[in-house]
């Protein structure tokens, strides 16, 4: 397993490999991480020997630069489909988010002008691509797999449902800073067998596994290149676990502290803001 980042200092943006606590410099190995980085091999097997420590303070920020596609699905997991007493999807539903929508780990979230904004969380393990598919099967998933991230699928519902039933999620999930990433990009871990969990104000809202997904990181990397081509550096949401605000009636407000985590791919901290 390795974990990279990208951690803005005073100096500017650094790109860094995790090694125990130290956050180490890898700009003698790539510029920044970016879809050409992943592409080009540089990121695989990092050997940190000679590699210095960051020094003084630092912020995370969303750990790809450069990001071109941002892909999504929902009711992947079997108790979330459950917690809405629907019938399970026979396949994966297939959307998109705007690349503009992408934050860092620790940014704050603003409502925006809609005064009946009904903020929802969804804590969602992201597959980072690898390499260019198009029409691959679920057992050539593994090799065009480069990591994972912690993606944090921030909904507004208010716009994402209409009058007449009908839903809109690209308009709900689209809005500057409502896909927060990160803090690592973390690689060499089975992607079927991770915990994650959101809080809002300290409270467990979501606690979950990804080994109750309805259909598995490969399979769903596999669905989606039959329909788009997936580039290196692009994400693709796999879903949320069960208790979503949607499903409780209840959504984020002004002054909010909405905290979510996935392992091995490190914590998310956002305040709430108008």
């Amino acid at each position: 397993m390795q974990q990279f980042a990208r951690v803005l200092t005073e100096n500017g943006i650094i790109p860094v490999v995790l090694r125990g606590d130290e956050h180490l410099d890898l700009r003698p190995i790539v510029s920044d991480i970016t879809p050409e980085a992943i592409a080009s091999g540089a990121l695989k097997a990092v050997d940190t020997t000679g590699l210095s420590p960051v020094r003084g303070p630092f912020n995370y920020l969303a750990p790809i630069s450069g990001l071109r596609q941002i892909s999504a699905t929902g009711f992947n997991y079997k108790k979330h489909i459950e917690e809405f007493k629907m019938k399970p999807p026979t396949e994966p539903e297939v959307f998109l988010k705007a690349v503009t929508s992408l934050a860092g780990p620790g940014d704050p979230i603003s409502r925006g002008p809609n005064a009946g904004t009904k903020l929802d969380w969804e804590v969602e393990l992201a597959i980072v691509v690898g390499r260019e598919a198009q029409d691959i099967t679920a057992a050539e998933a593994p090799n065009y797999i480069f990591g994972y991230v912690c993606l944090n699928d921030i909904s507004d519902r208010a716009t994402q449902v209409d009058s007449e039933g009908g839903q809109h999620l690209v308009r709900a999930k689209s809005r500057p800073g409502y896909t927060p990433i990160g803090p690592y990009l973390t690689t060499g871990i089975d992607g079927m067998n991770l915990d994650l969990w959101t809080k809002v104000n300290g409270r467990y809202e979501q606690q979950g596994s990804t080994s109750d997904m309805l259909f598995s990181v490969n399979e769903m990397l596999a669905y989606f290149s039959r329909h788009m081509t997936l580039l290196p550096g692009d994400l693709l949401a796999t879903g949320t676990p069960p208790g979503v605000g949607f499903g409780k009636n209840r959504f984020l407000t002004p002054g909010d502290v909405l905290e979510c985590g996935i392992t091995n791919l490190g914590d998310q901290r956002h305040e709430i803001r108008h």
